[in-house]
């Protein structure tokens, strides 16, 4: 099997099991405690926690290689999720218990993601693939593993039960690890022979953030892909499940995730079409435009053929969005500081998240649903068009102006 191939099937288990687990593990805090507020304490808090690690984990991978930190951290995942099911049987388990494992997985989960980016550039050179392509091919794969996830784990609970999902989970980081295993040692450290220490890892994780800070263009879209994050995920969470809710129509609900699903699969494989035609800032604003537009369409709550519709046009416009961050990050940065810059943005948009989740939370209670949702979209379509007009951002191109080697 060629190591293309292998990346991209450890790229589906990692975001099949990172998803699946998003699944089983309120399941077991709900089964245990019998409080949906503790299964989001322990969700959230989790999640959180990625924020401190990520960065670290991108010096960590610029030590050690992207190959052994993928192995391992899938390993390392697939061992905290059997803790789970070992702990309950053994000790039982309590609100602290699932809080403390909880952690300690989610800790390593952006560790097995960021080294998996960190190894599509030296794939491809060692295939002589196209870069364009792959980085599409890449990120609709993880899309396809992470839609797969959470409804198989679901599936699993109803027919298994939860602890048993636990291990099938296992297995399926099993698989991200053996896979990414077969991939030959082929990444260019930061310097070669450089030994494991914290003071080293520390050195690269700075310097990573150094080089994504002073190249104010890839800052820039990074800040946009933060954004995006911090809005597009709490609309399909919180925003639309409110409407369907009270519509009494969760069915709509799932078909307008899925079409957008389905069009970030459609949009990430035709990533490499559209960069030969746009320039990167022109794809970004575009993208990014098509985006708020569509959200700002929503907020006229058409019927639900046309809002499974515009679902996948949300996709479509969303899908090159990831490649095209992979693409210039991989182009602009040297290949050795990939791992760091990849777990500064990780670090970032998991930062967003809760954040954007939170505040849509507490608006949504308040706020009808249409002037939300158009608000939300204009803001997006005037803040892209302002960054992409008269920001760094007009300056993004293929390669960078500035180039950070040393602090």
């Amino acid at each position: 099997m060629s190591l293309s191939k292998l990346l991209a099937l450890s790229a589906f288990f990692g975001a099949a099991g990172n998803s699946a687990v998003h699944v089983a593990i309120p399941w077991l805090v709900l089964e245990t405690t019998g409080s949906s507020a503790q299964a989001g304490i322990v969700l959230g808090l989790s999640g959180l926690s990625v924020i401190f690690t990520a960065p670290l984990i991108g010096g960590l991978i610029a030590v050690l290689g992207a190959r052994p930190v993928s192995v391992w951290a899938d390993i390392i995942s697939a061992t905290s999720v059997l803790l789970f099911p070992i702990v309950g049987t053994v000790f039982g388990l309590n609100i602290a218990s699932l809080l403390i494992i909880a952690i300690v997985g989610a800790m390593f989960d952006p560790a097995g993601a960021t080294a998996r980016k960190s190894l599509i550039q030296p794939v491809v050179e060692k295939e002589g693939l196209s870069l364009t392509k792959f980085n599409g091919t890449y990120e609709a794969v993880a899309t396809i593993g992470t839609v797969i996830g959470p409804t198989a784990a679901a599936l699993a609970i109803s027919v298994i039960g939860v602890n048993a999902t636990f291990y099938v989970i296992a297995v399926v980081f099993v698989f991200a690890s053996a896979t990414a295993s077969f991939i030959p040692v082929i990444t260019v450290r930061g310097e070669k022979g450089k030994a494991f220490s914290v003071s080293n890892v520390v050195g690269e994780t700075r310097l990573g953030v150094s080089t994504l800070w002073l190249d104010k263009p890839l800052l820039s879209l990074v800040g946009l892909y933060t954004m995006l994050t911090a809005i597009y995920m709490p609309v399909e969470s919180i925003v639309l499940s409110r409407y369907f809710q009270d519509l009494d129509e969760p069915q709509i609900l799932g078909f307008v995730l899925s079409a957008m699903s389905v069009g970030i699969v459609i949009g990430a494989l035709q990533f490499h079409r559209a960069v030969r035609i746009l320039s990167p800032r022109n794809l970004v604003v575009i993208s990014m435009s098509l985006i708020g537009a569509v959200v700002c369409a929503m907020a006229f709550l058409p019927d639900a053929i046309a809002f499974i519709g515009l679902g996948l046009a949300l996709g479509l416009a969303f899908g090159p969005v990831s490649p095209l961050t992979n693409y210039l990050v991989q182009r602009r940065v040297p290949q050795h500081l990939h791992g760091p810059v990849f777990g500064t943005q990780f670090s970032l948009t998991h930062l967003a998240l809760p954040v954007g989740t939170l505040a849509l939370g507490l608006i949504v209670q308040s706020v009808a649903i249409a002037p939300l949702l158009f608000v939300i979209g204009a803001l997006f379509i005037a803040v892209t068009l302002l960054v992409g007009f008269f920001g760094p951002l007009r300056r993004l191109s293929v390669n960078a102006i500035h180039q950070v080697d040393t602090l």
